[in-house]
């Protein structure tokens, strides 16, 4: 796996066709550019918060957890978000049966800013408003003419998000700014890499794994499993 230094100071980078890429594993996910998301809303049930190790979507008490290593850059994700999530939200985490565990494989400041919106519980807002909105930011880093204007472009667009959003700028900024959930988000890449995930967006229905976004058929079939045991 690189370094953490690697992945600290690389975090996003200009690719020849101006695409976003993630300095992650030497496994090198390939992580293309999504259109759109879908993660549930506030009502059905998330249970995010700033002091624990991961982000649960769902009942913590659910018997079967399922942990989706994903990136908002790979259109795969977003396939996975816009037709399948949906349905297993429906059937099996609104019910209380599932728990979702959203682990990003996002260049840093991406990550970032999820932990600095769930200090004001918005994690699920941003990390949709991200999946839905990625090609936008895409086009802003286009204009980069060096690393340090890239790193700037990216910082000025988040914060703007987290405004239009209705986060509060100012914890916002002073949040992102300082980097002080780095680790954690670093975190992240160690646990995919620890995991052997070699592709977004990968999956495990408690032990069970799946690779890809498969069809919705291959979630209940593994689900119905876990749950009968």
């Amino acid at each position: 796996m690189t370094n953490k230094k690697t992945i600290i100071s690389g975090l996003i980078a200009l690719a020849v066709l101006g695409g976003l890429v993630w300095y992650g594993s030497q496994r090198g996910l390939s992580l293309t550019e999504p259109t759109a998301s879908i993660l549930g809303d506030e009502s059905t049930g998330e249970y995010f918060s700033p002091v624990e190790e991961e982000f649960i979507l769902g009942s913590p008490e659910a018997t079967v957890t399922m942990i989706e290593y994903s990136s908002h850059f790979c259109e795969f994700c977003v396939d996975f978000h816009s037709e399948t999530l949906s349905l297993i939200m429906e059937k099996y985490i609104k019910t209380g049966q599932v728990k979702l565990i959203p682990r990003r494989l996002s260049p840093l400041e991406l990550n970032n800013a999820l932990f600095c919106a769930q200090e004001q519980g918005k994690f699920q807002q941003v990390d949709e408003y991200l999946f839905e909105h990625n090609q936008e930011l895409v086009e802003q880093t286009k204009k980069a003419a060096s690393e340090d204007d890239l790193k700037v472009i990216v910082a000025d667009w988040l914060k703007i998000m987290a405004g239009s959003l209705g986060l509060n700028q100012y914890n916002f900024d002073q949040c992102f700014d300082s980097e002080r959930y780095q680790e954690r988000a670093i975190t992240w890449f160690e646990q995919a890499d620890g995991a052997e995930v070699s592709g977004t967006p990968t999956f495990f229905v408690n032990d069970q794994l799946i690779v890809g976004n498969q069809p919705y058929d291959v979630f209940e079939e593994i689900i119905e499993q876990e749950l009968a045991q």
